[in-house]
């Protein structure tokens, strides 16, 4: 029998131990230093009181100083420089410039804000925290030193801009640098006015500082192409930067598969009133606080160490039964080693634990999130709590509750073109789609962003150029009041006469500016246009009181003088609701000016099916009412093809043969054989059917016998009939 190694379990043992202990690295006594978010090459926010913070020996006195004046700045950073070649210190706080050739962008001002220089002096508290507070200062180009001085210590961040500071946060489709046309963007990505910080971190209790260092960067095309500055926040901070001519920063600390709960204050999620939240929260801390005993870690690492001894006499079991057989031995799987829960992937809270609360303090515009598709399996309903939690915590967290928000809804993903009636059983991405819309409603200061014709068949979209171009509009036209369009047209309301539903639509602001009030405006200009000219509308659904989904015509009307669009279905008489791009790859082609999408959206509120999957029993219970569901939703289809069929077809045959050719013959011939081709079903073709008629309706056998030679005597008698010269 094999054995784990004593070396290997030791190792394990010390990896485990060290868990315990992986809160927040701040050493004891603490050292003079900045907050890690404080690195060269950093932007502050301008127009907001700057605020710098960081940790020193309990009590002891601290001046900060903020200059623009080079002499100084060098100064100190030359102080930096020989503090750390005598303590060799292995990180350097100030970057080195390379000495080697390079040619790069170089800004230039007319009448730059200038910076009063200031100093402000303050004292470590009990644990070692300082902070200061400096005035707001203006967005501009010219270089910027923090210093800091405890002592004879001097501490120093150099090359720092005054602009704009924005947090992208979310999961892989925010964190993925590929993106089409990449080979292009990263070669002339070079804005040394634009500079980024990306990290990404999970702790099951806030932290007072970053967990690990981090550095800002300049963009440049070796920056892009090499250092993590995702696909999404570079060209969203590029297109901000090339329009507003002020610094930008990104911060990024996406990671990739997470799920709303994770981007949470804890205290927010404490406050759900859900059985979801209250089981997902319980069970989480019950496993976290097994965690903090060394004893029960003990017993962690023996149970596996256990089952691991138990693997390989099972194995060996195996491979003699393989010689035996005469069979390829079969490889050796040994049972996962345990992790440490509270630093998980996307515990509740977590990362915003881990991420956001260090930064807290930070003066920033706002906060662009994409995320959500990592709800759309099995997690939406829980999706329902969390995503209106997300907001609030950040809008706490950074002590202003009226921070822009910018929310990146899902792209098309996964079958397109799906029947409506599967479509609104449990398609994730549209139900968080529809999330998302509710919980901005009425919210001034936050936006959906539509971005669901950029999608396809793969999870992770490369056509990021326009996702971040509708998210700079957005941010452009609602943050920064710039005369740009940044959406198509977004539903206002419904009306209903006569078997037919009328949306109306409120207009991207710039649009509404365009309309003499004095003239009627042309359709085209107040209403949603399909994408490709004069193409019919896709992407619409409509249903009546039994809430059965069908797809649906649209077109430009008017209802009591006002532009709308007109929403019917013939297999519907009596319609009561519509949807609109209601799939995980919806076929809906409205936009606005600038071909800008319009939104996806629902006049229902219908309940959705639940999806949810904290335990296994709930799982199981979901996955089987869907199968249902969607089992029936199969039927449907069907049936609305037939009753379709039954309605388009009559009206085929006299566009084609009586309008188009005017042939009486075609058009009697065409008939005919649709009688023949039932017949055939009845008879013979439809098998199971044919069965049942001749084991059990023999005088329905007769009747159809006596049907087959009417419609022989038609066909002879049809092909008599003469054409007309």
């Amino acid at each position: 029998m094999h054995t784990i190694s004593k070396s290997a379990i030791l190792s394990l043992c010390m990896a485990l131990a060290a868990t315990l202990s992986a809160a927040p690295v701040r050493p004891e006594p603490p050292t003079f230093r900045f907050a890690r978010i404080f690195t060269d090459n950093m932007v502050l926010q301008q127009a907001r009181p700057i605020k710098v913070w960081g940790w020193a020996q309990p009590g002891a006195k601290v001046a900060v100083s903020l200059t623009q004046d080079p002499a100084t700045g060098e100064k100190a950073v030359a102080a930096v420089l020989e503090t750390q070649a005598r303590s060799r210190t292995r990180r350097p706080a100030v970057r080195e410039e390379d000495d080697g050739y390079s040619v790069t962008v170089r800004y230039v001002e007319k009448n730059p804000p200038k910076l009063t220089a200031r100093t402000l002096e303050t004292k470590a508290g009990a644990d070692g925290p300082w902070s200061v507070e400096f005035e707001p200062a203006r967005a501009g180009f010219q270089p910027t030193w923090i210093i800091a001085r405890s002592g004879e210590i001097v501490i120093a961040v150099q090359n720092v801009l005054i602009g704009e500071i924005w947090v992208c946060a979310g999961q892989s489709n925010m964190g993925w640098s590929n993106f089409n046309r990449k080979d292009r963007e990263a070669t002339s990505a070079d804005f040394p006015g634009l500079r980024y910080v990306a990290w990404d971190d999970s702790w099951y209790k806030p932290l007072d500082d970053i967990n690990k260092d981090v550095s800002w960067h300049v963009c440049s095309p070796e920056t892009v192409e090499k250092q993590r500055f995702s696909a999404v926040p570079y060209l969203y901070g590029m297109y901000l930067h090339r329009y507003l001519k002020v610094p930008v920063g990104i911060i990024n600390v996406a990671r990739g598969g997470t799920t709303g709960q994770t981007w949470c204050l804890r205290e927010e999620l404490d406050g759900v009133d859900s059985e979801i939240m209250t089981t997902v929260l319980r069970e989480y801390d019950a496993e976290t606080t097994t965690w903090e005993d060394p004893k029960k870690v003990e017993q962690i690492v023996a149970d596996w160490e256990q089952a691991c001894e138990q693997a390989k006499v099972e194995h060996e079991k195996k491979v003699a039964q393989a010689k035996a057989d005469g069979k390829n031995e079969p490889k050796l799987r040994l049972p996962k080693k345990p992790g440490d829960p509270r630093s998980g992937w996307s515990p509740p809270a977590g990362l915003f634990n881990a991420t956001i609360i260090p930064i807290r303090d930070l003066g920033i515009r706002g906060v662009l999130y994409y995320q959500g598709e990592n709800n759309n399996f099995m997690r939406w309903t829980r999706y329902e709590y969390t995503f209106p939690k997300v907001v609030v915590s950040f809008r706490k967290a950074f002590g202003d509750e009226n921070l822009p928000f910018g929310c990146i809804s899902q792209p098309g993903w996964g079958t397109f073109g799906m029947d409506p009636e599967v479509a609104t059983v449990a398609q994730g991405y549209a139900i968080v789609r529809d999330i998302q819309r509710r919980a901005l409603a009425g919210d001034a200061n936050a936006g959906m962003i539509a971005t669901y014709p950029t999608g396809n068949s793969y999870i992770h979209p490369a056509e990021k150029l326009p996702v971040a171009e509708y998210a700079s509009l957005w941010a452009l036209a609602n943050v920064y009041d710039k005369p740009v369009m940044h959406r198509g047209p977004t539903y206002r309301e419904m009306k209903k006469k006569a078997g037919k539903l009328y949306l109306f639509f409120d207009v991207d602001p710039v649009v509404e500016g365009m309309i003499n009030p004095d003239r009627e405006p042309p359709s085209w200009l107040v209403l949603p246009c399909a994408r490709e000219g004069k193409a019919e509308f896709l992407g619409f659904i409509i249903a009546g009181e039994d809430r059965r989904w069908y797809p649906a015509e649209a077109r430009h009307a008017k209802l009591d003088g006002k532009w709308c669009l007109e929403v019917w279905s013939d297999l519907v008489e009596d319609p009561v609701a519509v949807r609109y791009g209601w799939a995980n790859w919806p076929t809906g082609n409205m936009v606005g000016r600038n071909r800008l999408p319009a939104p996806t959206f629902r006049t229902d509120d219908w309940a959705i099916p639940k999806g949810m999957n904290y335990d296994n029993q709930v799982r199981e219970q979901c996955s089987e009412v869907l199968k249902q569901l969607t089992l029936e939703a199969g039927k449907q289809v069907l049936d609305r093809k037939i009753r379709q069929i039954e309605i388009d077809l009559p009206i085929l045959e006299n566009e084609l043969y009586l309008r188009k050719i005017g042939s009486e013959k075609q058009l009697i011939t065409s008939k005919i054989k649709r009688m023949e081709s039932v017949l055939d079903e009845l008879e013979e073709t439809d098998e199971w059917l044919s069965r049942r008629i001749k084991r059990d309706h023999p005088k329905l056998v007769e009747k159809l016998k006596a049907a087959r030679e009417a419609v022989e005597a038609l066909k002879a008698q049809a092909a008599e009939i003469e054409e007309e010269k």
